[in-house]
Formats: C-alpha cells, structure tokens, sequence
C-alpha cells in the first residue's frame, strides 16, 4: 500500500493520533487526490474515521492494525476534528464518507469510471443504483451484492466475492459491511481486489437508496448529526453512542489535554500505552 504519508512528507499534512496519521486535507482535496489516482490507475484504501471506529480500534488490536494500513485516513466525524484542535494544525473541516461516495458517483457520471456496491441489506444497493441512475443518466454503477453474514466468514465464499467485483472491471469499490467488516474485509483481500479506489462507506448507501434520511447539513457541522440518528433510531444507537462512545471521548480528551488515562476503565482491552 501506499500511504499519502509517503506522497507528503510534511507533519502539517496529518494530524497523528496514535500512530494513525489523519488527513489534515479538505473535502476538495482528498477528491483530487483520489481523481489522480484513478487517472493513474493506482489502489487507495480508504479509512473514513469516527469516534466509534477509534473506540473499536482501541479495543481490538488487530482492527487498529487494519485502520493503519490504510493508504488515506480522513475525519468523518467531529470529534476526530475536536480532537486535532489541542495541536497547532488542526484538521480544517470534517469529510463525510457519504459526501466523498457522493462525489465518486459524479466523477463516474462525468468521466465514466465503473462502480461496484458492496453490502447493505438486500436489494437496498441496487435500490441505491436506480436512484443514483435517476439523476446522473450516465453513471457506471456495474454491480451489486449484498453478502450474508456468514459468507464474510467463509474463505471460499469471501473469494468468490472478490472475483465477482474484479470481473465487473471496476474501477471503484464501495463497502458498506459495517465497522470493522467493511475495513477488515478491505485490508484482507487489497492485493487481490482490482478496484483502484476502495472505501468503506458504512450508511451511504443507505441514504443514496432513501432508506435512511441523512441529517441536515447544517446539524453535522456543528457535531450533532449523532443526536439526529439516535433520535430517528435509539433501539439500535443509544448503546452505542451513549454508553460507549461518549465516555470514550471524554476519556480521550482528559488524556490528551491532562494526560490523566482512564481509558482502561472505559473499555475492554487494554491499549492506553500506545495512546500518545
């Protein structure tokens, strides 16, 4: 793989968050960055980072092994951004996964590259494609699956899966398997996998289909896009954004900014030496 850090070698560039170096880039930028490797042909996993997916990656090792693999890792959530803010270069804006899905589709539109839908319940991708093909009339969306779970834990199936995208000729992959199926799944099969742009996308395809309403623009700039999906969705969300999420950030914050760790009390698996 070929990390941005490798293109850019300038701190200024990245915030580094335990050894995940976070895209300081905007929204305009990582699509230009992606534009080019598309033009050049050249395989970019993408990480899109939340404060859920810190927290799991926080926990589980091998998961944070596989966040840091990743060619471009940019802020999809502001608490990422909060975060940057106790260092002298900020990250400048968050970069939402469904906006960077979004922008991919248009430059499909535009310039004809192939793209694949990978996850999301039945039907719901290929829901998200006749809605896509509504209003970009020339857009390449060349395959769908949605997987069952117990294929993703099958080698012979996950395979077959890999070889159903590459013989599409797809050019840009899109995962919604959920955090950390979709990275993992990734990671895993990168070398095998011939889609030059690979990002997991966890609800985007969900909202391009109309299934879920994404919030207004105007709650995510301001951090509250999470209050908005807990309030549509509290059975599923209130654990996870409440008992878990949360008091991780705090803890974040209170070792960051006061170098006083609780960390260990606030999850499962012990990493807090490796926290900077």
């Amino acid at each position: 793989m070929v990390s941005l850090t490798n293109i850019y070698n300038n701190d200024n560039h990245f915030f580094n968050f335990n050894d995940l170096n976070i895209s300081r880039f905007t929204r305009s930028e990582i699509l230009s960055f992606l534009e080019k490797r598309l033009k050049d042909r050249q395989k970019t996993y993408c990480v899109t980072l939340n404060l859920d997916i810190m927290r799991q990656a926080y926990k589980k090792f091998k998961f944070y092994e596989t966040l840091r693999s990743a060619d471009l890792i940019f802020a999809d959530g502001m608490p990422v951004l909060w975060l940057s803010r106790f260092t002298q270069n900020p990250i400048p804006e968050r970069t939402a996964g469904c906006d960077i899905v979004y922008d991919l589709c248009k430059l499909s539109n535009e310039h004809g590259y192939k793209i694949f839908m990978l996850g999301a319940a039945q039907g719901v991708a290929e829901k998200a494609k006749i809605e896509l093909e509504k209003s970009m009339t020339d857009i390449q969306v060349v395959g769908t699956y949605s997987p069952a779970p117990l294929e993703l834990l099958d080698e012979d199936a996950c395979q077959n899966i890999v070889e159903m995208i590459n013989a599409t000729g797809a050019e840009i992959l899109f995962v919604a398997l959920g955090a950390p199926k979709q990275e993992e799944f990734i990671s895993k099969y990168y070398n095998r996998l011939n889609p030059y742009i690979m990002i997991p996308c966890g609800g985007s395809i969900d909202y391009i289909a109309g299934i879920q309403n994404k919030s207004p623009q105007w709650l995510g700039k301001i951090g509250f896009e999470w209050l908005y999906r807990l309030v549509n969705d509290p059975k599923r969300l209130f654990k996870r954004y409440i008992i878990q999420d949360l008091p991780f950030l705090f803890g974040l914050i209170l070792k960051m900014k006061l170098n006083i760790n609780i960390l260990d009390l606030l999850t499962d698996y012990n990493m807090s030496e490796n926290i900077k």
